[in-house]
């Protein structure tokens, strides 16, 4: 299919049977009925088991058979036509599901309680603007391949792409394992994607000439789209300080490693071992293990923690703990620590 003809599926002279087809798809996928249920519960279970496993071939199973997407679709297309039916529908259908999801993810955490939280499920409590991103292109795509027609099978790779069943089991088995911070950030990465999946849709729906088939249906609607755009720019606010937050603390990090690593390199036979971060009182604070012959002396922490001040252009509290070691070679010593004071048993 060329371009031309791609291009010309959104043209807003589309045919009355054409957004007829199209409505009754959208209808039939956001629809609440015990099939849709039956494999929310059989995508939260094996995303469950994929994320407690690390797994993520299991997790992509689950994306496939999930179906949270398609009521999104439906609120979509209400926002575009000024459809309440249609978006009171979905939006029943979406909110029924992700407790049910959220429910059973719950319920996965309590029987796995014994068992250590994974990277997959850890991965998905810190959501971005890439992950926003993502949502918005999937919303893009998704309501394209409605409008479009002959391109269902494209509508897995969205599903895939549209992260929603994991987040909300990784929150729901955080909750069960008592990290409510943690279950916070997996909750906003699936309101994330929600939200900006419902954006790009409707847009899509707008541009393909699904419009308020009524007068003053636009107004009737004006409300939801208000909430949804504002709840989209909600997002985008918390994920732009987020990230500037975290581009921030990467950079001290960085800056701290560089300098306390060509520091140590100077120092006869020391080798740096680890650096890590915490913070008190909002101060930030990094620990140095040092492997060496001999400790840092008091003057010489002093000299290294100016250095990391000046270098990345705040003021760390640097704590250093020095590991006495031996370096030795088949011809003999290269580095050994000399006797300590409190070494010589027969000192005062």
């Amino acid at each position: 299919m060329d371009a031309k003809r791609l291009l010309a599926r959104f043209d807003p002279r589309r045919s009355e049977a054409q957004r007829e087809a199209t409505r009754r798809a959208v209808a039939a996928g956001s629809a609440l009925t015990g099939s849709y249920l039956l494999m929310n519960a059989a995508a939260t279970m094996m995303a469950g088991l994929g994320l407690l496993q690390n797994s993520v071939v299991v997790i992509i199973g689950a994306m496939l058979i999930a179906m949270l997407f398609g009521p999104i679709v439906g609120i979509a297309l209400g926002l575009a036509e000024g459809e309440l039916g249609l978006l009171g529908r979905s939006l029943v259908s979406e909110i029924a599901g992700a407790a049910w999801v959220l429910a059973i993810g719950f319920a996965v955490g309590l029987l796995s309680r014994r068992l250590p939280l994974g990277s997959e499920i850890l991965s998905r409590t810190s959501p971005s603007l890439l992950d926003l991103s993502v949502g918005l292109v999937g919303g893009l795509a998704g309501g394209f391949t409605y409008v479009a027609g002959g391109l269902s099978e494209v509508i897995v790779g969205v599903a895939i792409g549209t992260s929603l069943v994991p987040p909300l089991t990784s929150c729901g088995i955080l909750l069960a394992h008592r990290l409510p911070e943690l279950a916070t950030g997996a909750l906003l990465l699936f309101l994330a994607n929600f939200s900006a999946i419902a954006i790009g849709a409707m847009a899509v729906f707008w541009l393909a000439g699904h419009r308020p088939r009524v007068p003053d249906a636009s107004r009737m609607v004006l409300v939801p789209r208000l909430v949804s755009l504002a709840l989209l720019a909600i997002l985008v606010l918390h994920f732009t300080i987020t990230f500037r937050r975290t581009a921030a603390q990467s950079r001290l990090e960085g800056g701290v490693r560089r300098t306390v690593s060509q520091a140590i390199a100077n120092l006869p036979g020391a080798r740096l071992v680890t650096v890590e971060f915490a913070t008190r009182n909002g101060a930030p604070i990094a620990w140095v293990v040092v492997r060496t012959p001999q400790p840092l002396t008091p003057a010489q922490v002093a000299h290294l923690n100016d250095l990391v001040d000046r270098a990345v252009g705040s003021t760390v509290a640097l704590h250093v703990r020095s590991v006495i070691t031996t370096e030795t070679t088949r011809d003999g010593y290269l580095f050994q620590p000399d006797r300590l004071p409190s070494e010589d048993l027969g000192s005062p």
